[in-house]
């Protein structure tokens, strides 16, 4: 399951930059706190399924 927290987050933290937008821009997009997406970012936390459609949706990425 670690694997699986680090990869997502690696995915989130590529997407995130290459949409130019930083934490706090794309926590704010997703109605969640900047920590809460470094959390998830750092493969601490595993998001819950309705803020990863959020994060995929402001990404621009399927979560297929």
């Amino acid at each position: 399951m670690l694997l699986a927290k680090q990869t997502l987050g690696k995915n989130i933290n590529y997407y995130r930059k290459w949409r130019k937008l930083s934490k706090a821009q794309l926590a704010a997009i997703c109605g969640m706190n900047a920590n809460h997406l470094h959390c998830i970012e750092s493969g601490l936390k595993y998001p819950q399924i309705c803020i990863l459609a959020r994060l995929a949706a402001a990404l621009g990425v399927s979560i297929k």
